[in-house]
């Protein structure tokens, strides 16, 4: 039994802990800033992509999200986008999901001297194909995926939900060659740098 003087301090601690269930479970609070992936053109870096047939219920089930595109460009490069309120889902070994059977080695994080500013993850397989993803939160690039959930545990629990895009590039193309890799990355900075370039709208 709970002695008296105590409900007081009980009562306060279970209204804590159910603040993080009224927000996203009951309130379902997110901020936005309006931008959309769909918004990223189909002509990048001097190519013309067209739709893939990725189906919108596997990317639902998969991400939590309807806001995304998958088109193909050319032979070789596939290009993922998708924005999501659930960003475990797209910063957890996202090559498991969009790129399943790829069979690709422990992810590899470098930085182009001519945009340092970006973390890009890159993929090879056994293989020898070459691909490449970024992470961006809301208007932070991650990094450090597993730190960034740890440091942000208690914001992404008490305040409405920031937007996480993946950026995503599957490149049947040769990891040796220096020309191919940078092939694969241009369309991943060209389609981070045109969503970034949609303006953004004021959060809630």
């Amino acid at each position: 039994m709970i002695a008296t003087q105590r409900l007081t301090s009980v009562a306060l601690a279970l209204a804590l802990a159910l603040v993080p269930t009224i927000l996203h479970s009951y309130l379902g609070m997110t901020a936005t800033d309006e931008r959309s992936v769909r918004e990223v053109p189909a002509h990048l870096e001097g190519l013309q992509g067209r739709d893939t047939r990725r189906s919108a219920a596997w990317v639902s089930e998969a991400y939590r999200t309807s806001d995304f595109i998958e088109r193909q460009y050319g032979p070789a490069l596939t290009l993922f986008v998708a924005r999501s309120y659930d960003p475990k889902g797209l910063f957890h070994h996202p090559e498991n999901g969009v790129a399943h059977g790829d069979n690709y080695e422990r992810a590899v994080m470098l930085r182009r001297a001519d945009r340092p500013e970006v973390p890009i993850f890159t993929l090879s397989s056994h293989t020898g194909r070459y691909s490449a993803y970024a992470l961006l939160h809301e208007n932070t690039f991650v990094e450090h995926p597993m730190r960034f959930q740890l440091g942000n545990a208690f914001t992404l629990l008490t305040q409405p939900r920031g937007p996480m895009t993946l950026f995503f590039v599957r490149g049947k193309v040769d990891a040796a060659s220096p020309a191919a890799r940078s092939t694969v990355e241009g369309l991943l900075l060209a389609a981070i740098d045109s969503f970034l370039a949609q303006p953004a709208g004021t959060r809630p």
